[in-house]
């Protein structure tokens, strides 16, 4: 039987881990020095310079999230184009497909507070971000979203954040066929990884996993971690693969 994970907190995991590998995409694509990658001062000079970029790729990227967690697949299309016909702007769309207005203004919070830290040069903590996750109201009715398909959603925002951040200079991100976990791009599977991490973090624990303790070299333990069961980290990867195609016919 699927897992269920409550909605605020997939969509709070969402709009981190949008934030995250999208910047870490910019700043790998135009800074060479590993040491100055994650400085506060590259990543608050880069957010600036990429200010305007940043919504129009949040959209693109997390309109389909959204959507899915609120509406069934065959729905979705549908919906953009009623909005589309009626002239909706990009906010007005991502309004719609948070499904209602509490969890729109619960993810403008979180959109509002991951971005002001990338603005000040710095990142939230997995620690800090499930300390401070919007959470819902004591009078709303719970709801919660399949863990497969939270997990398959959290993938595709990572993985697509990452390389529309990777392609903000114009820089190609196209993946090998063959490609699966262990298997990436050289010069981006660390990062990649590394992403997926924090992310999986996010979405299934409640607490930061300290992985003090992991052999770093064993991307199947470090995973298992994070997923905490078989069967979560084969949806992972099979959605790894799935986007992998995806973004090879951009």
């Amino acid at each position: 039987m699927t897992e269920k994970i409550d909605k605020y907190k997939v969509q709070a995991a969402l709009v981190r881990s949008f934030f995250d590998a999208f910047s870490h995409g910019v700043i790998e694509s135009q800074v060479e020095d590993r040491n100055e990658k994650t400085t506060p001062q590259s990543v608050k000079k880069l957010m600036l310079e990429h200010y305007e970029h940043i919504a129009p790729a949040f959209f693109d990227t997390m309109f389909f999230p959204l959507a899915a967690m609120n509406y069934k697949y065959e729905d979705i299309a549908a919906l953009a184009r009623e909005a589309q016909q009626r002239g909706d702007d990009m906010m007005a769309l991502v309004r719609t497909a948070c499904g209602d207005e509490a969890y729109y203004n619960a993810m403008v919070e979180e959109y509002k507070r991951n971005f002001s830290m990338l603005l000040a040069g710095k990142y939230l903590s997995n620690a800090d971000h499930l300390e401070g996750y919007v959470r819902k109201a004591k009078e709303e009715t719970e709801a919660s979203v399949d863990s497969d398909r939270a997990i398959e959603l959290t993938v595709r925002v990572v993985m697509f954040a990452y390389v529309r951040g990777l392609r903000q200079t114009g820089e190609s991100a196209r993946f090998d066929k063959s490609v699966h976990l262990g298997q990436v791009h050289p010069l981006r599977g660390a990062t990649l990884f590394r992403l997926m991490l924090d992310a999986m973090n996010i979405l299934l624990l409640d607490e930061a996993v300290d992985f003090a303790d992991a052999e770093a070299s064993d991307l199947a333990s470090l995973f298992l971690k994070v997923c905490q069961t078989q069967h979560n980290f084969t949806v992972m990867t099979n959605e790894m693969d799935r986007t992998y195609s995806e973004l090879m016919k951009e």
